[in-house]
């Protein structure tokens, strides 16, 4: 399986961690979202997920996305 660590800016409150986590769960191959109020998001899939990945899954939200 594979991890990948992204920095997710844009945060305001606990709700905008779960918004996150539910659309990067949603990425095909995911397995395991962990994301942390200051944005740190740790990554578990099948395959490796690429930041597109990430930006498009979050798309419209308001975050940026960039790898760690």
């Amino acid at each position: 399986m594979d991890e990948q660590k992204f920095q997710i800016d844009g945060f305001h409150c606990e709700a905008c961690v779960k918004l996150a986590t539910m659309k990067i769960k949603k990425i095909e191959g995911v397995h395991e979202v962990n994301v942390s109020q200051e944005g740190e998001a740790k990554v578990c899939a099948g395959h490796p997920i690429t930041l597109e990945e990430i930006t498009k899954a979050l798309d419209g939200l308001g975050y940026t996305v960039k790898t760690v």
